[in-house]
């Protein structure tokens, strides 16, 4: 369905991605694990073309996506949900919703969305008109995650969405990004918690320093002994390494 081919990516004089290729089927939940600075979110950043590709080939549905504009990626409904949930704070809960929903014209689709996010974040619709500033860190990302499905993906990224928050509010949003997948929505998952996001996923990569350093089905790099030792930290450490 996305596929990366060999991309490299830059950040000025900074390698940040060499020759990585990554595939995301349809349906599949995949994740991409890795030590800070290995490369995760810049991998989103290139799919969502916030990070300009210096070389290679991103294909969707048999086109060539490598050179067009964010706005154009968005249009075939790749979503990218960030990192640190980049809400707008000054706008109210519904406000942010609504910017989630910019280029679509199906308005009767849209309250139908609407409506499953708050089938799913409950909080959400109590919280409407306040201010996305006043919410805790686990709203945040919930509405971060609502905002994304506003767009209504086919293809969803999610970075880090597990990050600062308490296990019990975790747990909860990762069920939800599985409901979200059970719906037809493929993900591409980059999480700190190695252990959970295995657990979710169909397929894993590890990311070394800008480059594939391993990867496999998920139940595969989640139970070899020697993979957990030596890119998860081991498995009784694994959940905080990443």
């Amino acid at each position: 369905m996305l596929e990366l081919k060999q991309i490299s990516a830059f950040y000025g004089n900074i390698q940040a991605l060499d020759r990585i290729s990554i595939q995301i089927p349809e349906g599949s939940i995949v994740t991409l694990l890795g030590a800070n600075g290995a490369g995760k979110s810049s991998t989103l950043k290139v799919i969502s073309q916030l990070l300009p590709i210096k070389s290679g080939t991103m294909v969707y549905k048999n086109e060539d996506i490598s050179n067009l504009e964010p706005n154009e990626i968005v249009k075939r409904r790749i979503i990218h949900c960030p990192e640190n949930r980049q809400v707008f704070p000054k706008l109210t809960v519904e406000e942010n919703l609504i910017i989630g929903s910019y280029l679509r014209r199906d308005k009767d689709q849209i309250k139908k969305d609407l409506s499953d996010i708050f089938s799913y974040f409950p909080i959400l619709k109590e919280r409407l008109k306040q201010y996305a500033s006043t919410l805790s860190g686990g709203e945040q990302q919930m509405l971060a995650i609502g905002r994304a499905l506003m767009g209504n993906p086919k293809v969803l990224l999610l970075d880090e969405p597990s990050l600062g928050l308490a296990p019990i509010i975790v747990n909860q949003i990762f069920e939800i990004i599985q409901e979200i997948n059970r719906k037809g929505t493929s993900i591409l998952l980059v999480e700190q918690n190695a252990n959970l996001a295995l657990r979710i996923a169909d397929y894993g990569y590890i990311l070394e320093n800008g480059r594939i350093g391993l990867e496999g089905r998920a139940e595969f790099l989640r139970n070899n002994d020697e993979i957990s030792k030596y890119y998860l930290g081991g498995k009784s450490h694994a959940a905080n390494l990443y």
